[in-house]
C-alpha cells in the first residue's frame, strides 16, 4: 500500500494590527459620559440541582456589591479579639451571597430581569421556615453553590487580574 503525502506549502503572510487608544482627560470623559452607560455589572446563574428538582430553569442573577456593602460584608465576617484579627471566610461568603444575589424574573419581552434580593424576601423566609437569611441560603443552596455564586459575585465587584490593567510607561 502507497500513501501518498500532499507536500505542497500554502504561504500565508500574517499581519498585526495594533490600534493606539487616545489619550484622553478622565474628567473630561466622566462629565461628558452618559450615567446611563455606567451600570452594576451581573451574571446569570443557574443552579442546575435546583433546576432539575424543580422542573423549571432556577437562574439567579449575581450583582457586584457597592463598596458600601462591601464593607459592610466584611466588618460582620471580622472578629476582633485583642490584637488578633479573625476573618471566618465561611460567614464572608454567606454574607456576600445575601447581599449579592437576586431573584430573576421573565420581563414582557421575555428579558431576564431581577426581582429583589432573593434570601430577604419575606415571603420566601415565610414559606420556608427560615428566621434568617442565612438559614434561608443553607436551605436552599450547597456549600460549593454558594462558594461558586460568591466567587461570581467577587469577581463581578472588581477583584479579578483583569479588573485594572497597569500601564507600562
Amino acid at each position: 500500500m502507497t500513501v501518498k503525502k500532499n507536500t505542497e506549502v500554502e504561504n500565508v503572510e500574517v499581519t498585526e494590527t495594533t490600534v493606539e487608544k487616545e489619550a484622553v482627560n478622565v474628567l473630561d470623559l466622566l462629565l461628558g459620559s452618559d450615567l446611563g452607560t455606567i451600570k452594576q455589572p451581573h451574571k446569570d446563574m443557574e443552579i442546575t440541582r435546583l433546576s432539575e428538582a424543580l422542573g423549571a430553569p432556577f437562574v439567579v442573577r449575581c450583582e457586584a456589591l457597592s463598596p458600601d456593602t462591601y464593607e459592610e460584608v466584611q466588618e460582620n465576617a471580622i472578629k476582633i479579639n485583642g490584637k488578633d484579627v479573625d476573618l471566618d471566610m465561611n460567614k464572608l461568603q454567606m454574607l456576600t451571597v445575601i447581599e449579592g444575589v437576586k431573584a430573576t424574573a421573565v420581563d414582557e419581552n421575555g428579558n431576564r430581569v431581577a426581582a429583589g434580593l432573593l434570601l430577604k424576601n419575606k415571603e420566601l423566609l415565610s414559606r420556608f421556615k427560615a428566621p434568617t437569611p442565612k438559614e434561608l441560603c443553607r436551605k436552599l443552596f450547597l456549600s460549593g453553590e454558594v462558594a461558586n455564586m460568591y466567587n461570581a459575585i467577587t469577581k463581578l465587584s472588581g477583584f479579578s487580574e483583569t479588573a485594572v490593567k497597569e500601564l507600562k510607561n
